[in-house]
């Protein structure tokens, strides 16, 4: 009875409700048959391709794109999609020049690669996206060869039970089988995974002008290597991993493409793929394709992991510096609502008594823990603003200081104060060190850095020693993200810092 009553509380009640209902399901219904038919169309079409440029044979081939093609598709869109997989082996196939049985096993090893492949890999999405792990980019690569050695076992034995291929020849066929699957995953999956999120993919104008010059380079590399020959063929290593550094996963893996295509391609021009081409030179291309496919996914992945520690470490530090901040304000406000109060008010009592000796040591003491609290946060910065903080700090310089340039808006109060101590820093040095005769301070803010630039005409000499103020100041800076330099020679010295800040 209670299951009746929840089956009756779950269905639609109304004629609109069902209208919806059936709406939805025609709508998930279209968008499953387009994706099937896709699928399809691409399996079929990137076969078609391997066929005309010979990469590809009716038995096996050097580089199967197919297989990285279903496995993309499936791992990305989900395995329901698997029917696509299995129209476009169908009608790929050549019945033809086949047996029927063995053109079906075929099939079948096909279907169940793609399959095994996608679902290992799907498993190891879960834990993040495999091109940013070193870890997951090695498991790629184990969920593909696991997979594809499916597809490499059943089809060959299948062909072998058909009289298609001689037993004589299995071992050859299925060697060649499976690192030509694996090779096709190792290059189309790689690249899917890179280029599935387009919204990311904006680049200055200046960095789209770098683009074109590399993947020109790396077509005209890839075709001198491939007319040279061993061991020129290497020389496309360098480009690989100069496409990797500059613009990530993304650009190693669609060079990698554009390198094996013009490779593969210019080789079957002089020796054509065949059945009764299942030699050395082939196995010889085919680990060529799969070591330059492994380097460029592991590469990402170093690359991708130095990315991430080198953020989570400026996280740290910021934060670290922000609690250290806090905590001298916190210090600094002790002081000025507690002992600061105390001691003026014990001042004023010895000036009531009389005790004009004491009272004038206490009012030193007084003024050096306002000092003190000062240095903290500076007070001066809090209510002038970073402008007006240098101006009155130039103004005390006892070498004369010239300002070019102050930023006429206040930023936050993090950046102000990293470049407050920045000046600070370098006029101290300066009027300790530099036996110079003017200093010219500069401070410009251009959204999102705040840009300062201290220079004097000294003896130079000016060296950052672990644990001086120069250190100090340069932990603060980049704590922040920022960059900090220190030049000096016989001319003078030039201390510069650019730092991210937003308006206040």
């Amino acid at each position: 009875m209670t299951g009746s009553i929840s089956v009756v509380a779950s269905a639609p009640e109304s004629a609109a409700e069902w209208v919806a209902v059936g709406s939805w399901r025609r709508l998930e219904l279209g968008r499953y048959v387009v994706r099937v038919a896709g699928l399809a169309a691409l399996y079929y079409g990137s076969a078609k391709l391997g066929y005309a440029l010979a990469f590809a044979g009716p038995v096996a081939a050097v580089i199967w794109l197919p297989v990285g093609v279903a496995v993309a598709f499936l791992a990305i869109f989900g395995l329901r999609y698997w029917p696509g997989a299995l129209i476009g082996d169908l009608l790929a196939n050549n019945y033809l020049a086949l047996p029927v049985a063995g053109a079906l096993g075929q099939t079948v090893g096909n279907l169940c690669e793609v399959v095994i492949a996608a679902w290992l890999i799907r498993r190891l999405m879960r834990v993040g996206d495999p091109l940013d792990r070193v870890a997951g980019a090695g498991g790629l690569v184990v969920c593909l060869a696991a997979g594809t050695l499916v597809s490499a076992t059943v089809g060959p034995l299948s062909l072998l039970a058909s009289g298609a291929v001689s037993s004589g020849s299995l071992l050859s066929v299925m060697r060649t089988w499976w690192l030509g699957d694996l090779c096709g995953a190792l290059v189309v999956l790689p690249l899917a995974l890179a280029w599935r999120r387009l919204p990311g993919l904006r680049l200055p104008q200046r960095r789209v002008g770098e683009a074109v010059l590399l993947l020109a380079l790396v077509v005209a590399v890839s075709a001198i290597a491939a007319r040279a020959g061993e061991p020129y063929t290497y020389l496309v290593f360098p480009v690989l991993a100069s496409a990797v550094l500059r613009f990530g996963a993304r650009g190693g893996t669609l060079a990698l493409l554009v390198t094996v295509s013009v490779l593969i391609w210019m080789t079957t021009r002089e020796h054509p793929f065949s059945a009764d081409s299942l030699t050395l030179s082939v196995t010889s291309t085919q680990l060529f394709v799969a070591v330059a496919a492994v380097s460029v996914l592991l590469l990402a992945a170093v690359l991708s992991e130095k990315r991430v520690l080198a953020d989570e470490l400026g996280a740290s530090r910021a934060r670290a510096v922000h609690a250290a901040e806090s905590e001298r304000r916190r210090v600094e406000r002790d002081l000025h609502d507690g002992a600061q109060q105390r001691l003026l008010a014990l001042a004023a009592h010895l000036s009531l008594a009389g005790d004009t000796a004491s009272e004038r040591e206490l009012q030193l003491a007084i003024d050096e823990l306002r000092e003190l609290t000062h240095g903290m946060h500076p007070t001066v910065l809090r209510e002038l603003g970073l402008a007006g903080a240098v101006r009155t700090l130039a103004a005390r310089s006892a070498v004369p200081a010239t300002l070019a340039e102050l930023p006429s808006q206040r930023v936050d109060e993090r950046a102000e104060a990293a470049a407050y101590f920045v000046v600070t820093e370098a006029v101290a040095n300066v009027q300790k060190h530099a036996d110079a005769r003017s200093i010219l301070i500069g401070i410009r803010y251009a959204f999102p850095v705040l840009e300062v630039r201290v220079t004097d005409d000294g003896r130079g000499g000016a060296v950052e020693r672990p644990g001086s103020g120069l250190a100090g100041v340069r932990e603060r800076v980049e704590s922040l993200d920022g960059e900090f330099a220190v030049r000096s020679s016989a001319l003078g010295t030039s201390i510069s810092a650019t730092i991210p800040a937003y308006p206040a």
